[in-house]
């Protein structure tokens, strides 16, 4: 086999190869000699019957087809293991040549997408020079922990319907329907059961107008959407609305006593409870400042470094993160949008991915089978997998070992401080 290849942009190799007569028969003859044996004709044992007749009875285009498929298999195979490339997407395999007369057996060209290169800056140094600087105070303000005590309060309000007209803090439940220019708007119709007037769960604007109706009233208001709404096509769009008010509902908030605490379970006191959650604010500051700190991090190295991440890379990123807005992206027209708002994230998500895989790769961390499995039996016992027999197991093992490997490597850099 002689072959040549050449390097693309975007991590492509475009790989010519030949193979001589000889050497294709040495895949076909086999394929060739089987399909043979295996002629059946009616009057002959199978495998008896005069070879004239058996070779008019091979299907040789067949026998063609699986031969070349064999070689070109076998061929790319060698090609990359003595390259060192490991590849991230299907080849592309154009036949270009057979021709026995001139010793030319088979001549195709691959076109080889390959893991791309990664020349990495000084990570050390970036992270050091990050994490140095990092706060260190997470304690929790009063306001911070009042506004906590007041969010259990109001989870645990009395609910009582009301006769009255609608205001601030009441709960209300309605029918709405949002029109552009007559026309229905696409995701502003619906049923908005107990939302609390004034927690801004619509656009600013809307819950204002439920402001002083009573229950049974059909309201019929217009709202001016904001110039930096996320849909393009909104952005400082008028939208009239239709509104249905079905009910509104009086708020009693409980008491911050002893007994309340004790009636969420395990605290003995209002000063526990209070306790409780300014630690759980210190732990959710100190989680955030370390999520802030890695993303810093992530960013400095990838200005610093020099990654080109494959197309084929980033548009499969970005398939997964517009799957996770199949529910509010309606229209062809949507997804062409979302997707290049996204484009960048992706690209980003998809850098920081080979910065990692680097990373563990020179400072060999890997976690351990044994780790891998302790997790995995953890997950497999709860309820949820134990309830879906058809769980793929190795794609757990394989996201276990990507989230157990990407806490070392944090943990790596971290320690660098």
């Amino acid at each position: 086999m002689k072959y040549t290849s050449k390097k693309l942009p975007d991590s492509i190799i475009e790989a010519e190869v030949v193979l001589e007569h000889k050497e294709f028969l040495e895949y076909y003859q086999p394929i060739y000699d089987q399909a043979l044996a295996s002629v059946n004709l009616k009057g002959f044992r199978p495998g008896a019957a005069p070879k004239d007749l058996a070779e008019k009875a091979v299907d040789k285009e067949a026998v063609f087809n699986e031969a070349v498929n064999k070689a070109v298999r076998d061929s790319l195979q060698e090609i990359t293991e003595e390259n060192n490339w490991q590849l991230i997407d299907q080849p592309k395999v154009e036949i270009v040549e057979t021709n026995p007369q001139e010793n030319v057996g088979l001549k195709f060209k691959a076109t080889i997408t390959i893991f791309p290169e990664v020349k990495l800056g000084n990570y050390q140094k970036i992270a050091k020079k990050i994490l140095g600087s990092a706060k260190k105070d997470f304690s929790a303000s009063e306001e911070e922990i009042n506004q906590s005590l007041q969010w259990i309060l109001n989870s645990r309000a009395k609910v009582t319907r009301v006769a009255r007209e609608a205001k601030m803090g009441d709960v209300v439940d309605l029918d709405f329907s949002g029109f552009v220019d007559g026309k229905p708007l696409d995701g502003a119709s619906g049923k908005a059961d107990n939302f609390v007037l004034g927690e801004g769960k619509f656009i600013k604007g809307f819950e204002e107008n439920l402001i002083g109706h009573k229950e049974g009233e059909h309201l019929e208001f217009s709202v001016n959407f904001p110039a930096d709404y996320w849909k393009k096509e909104l952005q400082n769009q008028k939208v009239d609305f239709q509104a249905d008010l079905k009910g509104v509902f009086e708020r009693e908030l409980p008491e911050l006593t002893d007994d309340f605490v004790k009636s969420l379970g395990k605290f003995e006191n209002a000063a526990t409870l209070k306790t409780s959650i300014r630690e759980g604010i210190a732990k959710e500051k100190e989680m955030k400042e370390n999520e802030r700190l890695r993303l810093k991090i992530f960013e400095e190295i990838i200005k610093n470094s020099e990654i080109a991440p494959p197309r084929i890379m980033v548009e499969r990123t970005l398939d997964n993160l517009i799957a996770e807005y199949k529910n509010l992206v309606k229209n062809p027209d949507e997804k062409i949008a979302v997707r290049k708002n996204l484009e960048e994230k992706a690209k980003n998500s998809v850098a920081t991915n080979l910065i990692l895989y680097q990373i563990a790769k020179e400072q060999k961390i890997e976690p351990s089978q044994e780790e891998i499995e302790s997790e995995a039996n953890k997950a497999l016992s709860h309820s949820e997998f134990r309830k879906n027999p058809k769980i793929d197991v190795q794609r757990l093992y394989d996201y276990i070992y990507g989230e157990l490997r990407n806490k070392k490597i944090f943990e790596y850099l971290e320690s660098l401080k």
